[in-house]
This record gives structure tokens, C-alpha cells and sequence, in this order.
């Protein structure tokens, strides 16, 4: 059996851990296609997030519009990107535009989901199949379970090597010769 470097050992471990993580993370990929549709849209300056505090899903998009002519339209185009792209249910999109203001300094919209479905009609229903609370749950869970799987593995490889340590050094001190000749008692 070939053995590896544990540096190369730990790198493959950690790929493989970044890989699943990635793969079941929906939230993540979302995040990336709606920046994207958004810069495809004539958006810069892009950043979506989201928070999810006890069920209550809100998705917050920061953004440059194309225009600073009518924030309004902007804002609205902003939230139809998000409603057409995003792959996750949310109750709540926020939306802010960088160098626009309003009365408070800084321009911002909020739309409910029903709102939303008013103004820019029913979303695809695939965008709506998961929650965005469980997919981060979901990772979260992902997370722990890797965790105590290479805690497990950890502990079971220090325990081997403290007995395979000691039966090397009883071998050690079997093999050790007696010293000659004997030495007489007293």
C-alpha cells in the first residue's frame, strides 16, 4: 500500500470536504447566478446576501444601478432579477442603490414575496422548491458531520500511535542483551 505526505493527505481531505460543502450548498450558487444576472442586467458594483432569523428569509441586493435618472425603476428591475433568478424561497428582498439618495441619504426598497408576485406575476415553482433556512441548515449540519468524522479519524490515529509506540519500544527493551558476564549479588 502506498502512503502519503500527511500535507498531501490533508489537502485532498480538505478538497473533498470544500467539493461536498459546494455541491449541496444551493444558497451559494444562487448568490453567484443572481450577481451575475444582475451584471447582465447593466448592474455594477454588486452584492447580494441574505440572513434567515427564525424562519423570516431576507435576501439584500446592494448595487450600482445603470442609472441614477429614476431610482425607482432601477430598484424595481433589480428585485424582477432577483425574483426570476434567485433559487431559493425568501419573504423579504432589500434592495439598495449606491449613488442615489432619498430624504435618509441612502435609497433603498424593500418588496415582500407577494408583492413581488403582484408586480412581476407567480415565480417558476422550481425557484421555490427549498427554503432558504434549511439549505443553510442543511450545510450547517454538512459541516458538523465532516467535523466529527475527521475528529473520529483523529483520535483513532493518535490512539494507533501510541500503541503501536509502545509495542515498538517492548520489542526495543526485549531485544536489549543482558549484560555479560553476570553480575554477582552479595
Amino acid at each position: 500500500m502506498r502512503s502519503y505526505p500527511p500535507s498531501r493527505r490533508l489537502a485532498v481531505g480538505l478538497a473533498v470536504v470544500t467539493l461536498l460543502l459546494l455541491a449541496s450548498c444551493t444558497t451559494i450558487r444562487g448568490l453567484i447566478d443572481t450577481e451575475e444576472a444582475l451584471g447582465r442586467a447593466g448592474f455594477t458594483d454588486i452584492d447580494v446576501s441574505f440572513s434567515s432569523d427564525e424562519g423570516f428569509d431576507q435576501v439584500e441586493v446592494v448595487v450600482r444601478p445603470p442609472s441614477v435618472e429614476n431610482p425607482d425603476a432601477s430598484a424595481e428591475e433589480a428585485a424582477r432579477v432577483v425574483w426570476t433568478n434567485f433559487p431559493l424561497r425568501f419573504d423579504l428582498l432589500r434592495v439598495e442603490l449606491l449613488g442615489t439618495t432619498s430624504d435618509s441619504g441612502t435609497a433603498f426598497t424593500t418588496y415582500t414575496s407577494s408583492e413581488m408576485a403582484e408586480i412581476f406575476g407567480p415565480r417558476d415553482p422550481g425557484l421555490d422548491e427549498k427554503e432558504l433556512g434549511d439549505d443553510v441548515v442543511r450545510a450547517g449540519l454538512g459541516v458538523a458531520v465532516v467535523l466529527a468524522v475527521g475528529g473520529l479519524l483523529f483520535t483513532a490515529a493518535i490512539v494507533l500511535a501510541i500503541v503501536f509506540g509502545v509495542r515498538a519500544s517492548r520489542r526495543r527493551a526485549s531485544a536489549t542483551p543482558l549484560p555479560w558476564p553476570p553480575v554477582p549479588r552479595a
